[in-house]
């Protein structure tokens, strides 16, 4: 550890901390107090540890078990001195924060007797060795990520209290302390999923350590990289040129890019080379940054720009919707999106919106009666006015903005009914009521079948890992699809920690990379729904592309298949009506199948692709409608 001496009026503030940790590493500092001149009974110091990361659901900082990691507390350098140590919660409106163990990141530490002039006290975090203890305890540890671009920090703020009256005046008492990545683990590939004959695309590379950080610093100069046509094993070098890898392919197929010669594990990127099939973009729509109210409550550094650098540079993504919570629109910024706030959400998505490269869209979720609904703007934000008080709807929305161009796509986990005290436990399970959802709206055609922050929402009968456990009777894609929605599909990370695209994903198939181009292919429902990895789906029936709705009442149709994925694919399974109408098992990470459904049409049908990937990753395709 380094000492870091800060002397003020009142004492010497002396600081030992390490100016850097690896990510993981052990987590362990001291402060120290010398009094210059007498303290006052009562006086105090107040730290404010940093958010490692957000919910991280266990206490930052606890006094009450000695044993347990994380533990502070403070012990006077004569044994008269009295020292009183406690804990409190972060100020924030949100009840939810203040349930969390992780909002206790405020310890105040008070002289009870005071302190004559050389008297001291040394605060003490983390750590495997305490007073009478040596080597017994469990250390603290700093958070699992360093994935920010411009470096990833703690930052600790320390107050002093003179008088004992709770008038704090800041001290620089603690240095900026960096987390940086472990060692370098994987290399991870993205390029398009869709290419066409003779066309040059580029190849990108990260380099990540197990916790898929990114290593900016490492030097790729001797990584080659080969593509391999998956049905003829035939493999092709990709030459470097000017530090970018470029490629273009001859024959249409199936394709798969990899590393070669390297001692690093490989993500490899798959591609379907198809001169018949628009370009497949993948994105984020529903991602969080500090400017929503409960996150920057507890926020790790999670600000829109880091967002954007992460999704363009760490990500490789090729859309996203930083969309902002909030159960109203009023001056209240403790829990909703004010004027102020509105015009930064726009703002921010225009100056890091580059056509070609990454396209921003601006958005909110709005908190209403019948759950939560992301709303996403195809334009700048100054063509949307700021919404009234009026405003707590979805169906709202869709009046308010009656004439722009948005979409809603209901985000469909365990709480509904507005939830004004937010995320109660006892409001858990309830408040479903389809009465609020019977309103149909050209605007709401996509839902989120997978959510990277609670799980998969697409049906009852499948096993729940994530947090939200289970799904509420009702309240799921294929309910809502049985009972006449026209939603696509959307696959998101709902992340709060500013590291979009890190978990789902949704595929848009478009003609180009522009905001009017995406959106169009957003409404058009052109979407693939994937739990992370970018597998290429085409899927049609008769010729119709998922999205489309046709009245048809055809005896035979004939549904084509083509996937290709980065991992061994362990079925491909097309639902009909909800149910598992066709299982294919696979033993390959490509397919090129068609099937045939004999069955009349009586009333209408609806088919969608699910895939299932021998890691347990999952992909879904939107539907298609056929109606008599």
């Amino acid at each position: 550890m380094k000492e870091h001496i800060t002397n003020t009026q009142y004492g010497k503030f002396t600081v030992n901390i390490c100016d850097e940790f690896v990510v993981n590493d052990e987590l362990e500092w001291e402060l120290k107090f010398t009094a210059t001149q007498i303290i006052e009974k009562n006086a105090s110091i107040k730290i404010i540890v940093p958010a490692y990361q957000h919910q991280r659901s266990e206490e930052y900082l606890q006094t009450y078990d000695y044993w347990k990691p994380n533990y502070i507390y403070a012990v006077g350098h004569e044994d008269y001195i009295k020292v009183d140590v406690k804990i409190e919660k972060v100020p924030t409106a949100f009840s939810h924060i203040q349930r969390w163990v992780d909002s206790s990141r405020i310890a105040i530490i008070t002289f009870e007797n005071g302190l004559k002039q050389g008297e001291g006290v040394s605060v003490r975090f983390g750590g495997i060795d305490r007073p009478w203890l040596e080597g017994e305890c469990a250390p603290s540890r700093v958070s699992q990520f360093s994935f920010r671009t411009e470096g990833s920090y703690l930052e600790y703020e320390v107050y002093f209290d003179s008088e004992g009256e709770g008038d704090y005046q800041e001290v620089a008492a603690f240095p900026k302390v960096k987390i940086v990545p472990d060692k370098p683990e994987r290399i991870v590939l993205t390029a398009p999923s869709i290419i066409k004959t003779n066309e040059e695309f580029k190849i990108k590379l990260n380099i990540v350590d197990r916790f898929n950080n990114p290593i900016f610093d490492y030097n790729t100069d001797s990584i080659r990289l080969c593509i391999c046509n998956l049905k003829t094993k035939e493999n092709v070098i990709v030459e470097k040129d000017d530090n970018c890898f470029s490629a273009s392919i001859e024959t249409e197929g199936f394709y798969e890019i990899k590393a070669i010669d390297v001692d690093l594990h490989v993500d490899k990127a798959v591609f379907i080379c198809n001169n018949s099939t628009g370009n497949l973009y993948w994105g984020d729509t529903h991602i969080h940054s500090n400017l929503t109210a409960n996150i920057r409550d507890n926020d790790c550094g999670a600000s829109p720009r880091e967002g954007y650098l992460y999704a363009k540079e760490v990500s490789r993504l090729d859309y996203i919707c930083i969309s902002e919570q909030t159960f109203m629109f009023n001056d209240d910024r403790s829990v909703n999106i004010d004027k102020h706030t509105w015009d930064k959400i726009g703002v921010e998505a225009d100056k890091y919106y580059e056509k070609d490269e990454l396209v921003t869209f601006p958005g909110v979720e709005l908190h209403s009666k019948r759950g939560d609904t992301i709303v996403l703007f195809r334009d700048s934000l100054t063509n949307y006015p700021y919404p009234s008080e009026d405003i707590v709807e979805v169906k709202d929305i869709w009046s308010l903005y009656e004439d722009k161009e948005l979409i809603t796509i209901p985000h469909l986990h365990r709480y509904c009914n507005g939830r004004p005290s937010k995320d109660q436990q006892e409001k858990k399970y309830s408040g479903f009521n389809y009465e609020n959802w019977k309103e149909n709206n050209d605007k709401e055609v996509l839902c989120e079948i997978y959510s990277s922050q609670w799980g998969r929402f697409e049906n009852q009968n499948h096993p729940m890992i994530l947090k939200a456990r289970a799904n509420v009777k009702g309240n799921t894609v294929v309910e809502f699809l049985n009972k006449g929605k026209r939603w696509g599909t959307t696959a998101n990370s709902d992340g709060h920690d500013g590291n979009p695209g890190y978990g789902g994903v949704t595929g848009v198939f478009a003609t180009g990379k522009t905001r009017e181009e995406i959106f169009s292919g957003l409404k058009e429902r052109k979407t693939i729904a994937s739990t992370h990895p970018r597998l290429a789906i085409i899927f049609d029936v008769n010729g119709y592309a998922m999205g489309d709705i046709i009245k048809d009442n055809t005896d035979t149709r004939t549904i084509n298949v083509k996937v290709v994925a980065p991992n061994n694919i362990k079925k491909l399974e097309i639902i009909k009506n909800g149910e598992i109408y066709v299982s294919h098992t696979c033993t390959g990470n490509y397919i090129d199948k068609s099937f045939l459904d004999k069955e009349s049409l009586d009333n209408e049908a609806y088919y969608y692709v699910r895939v299932l990937l021998e890691n347990g990753h999952i992909g879904w395709t939107s539907p298609i409608w056929f109606t008599v």
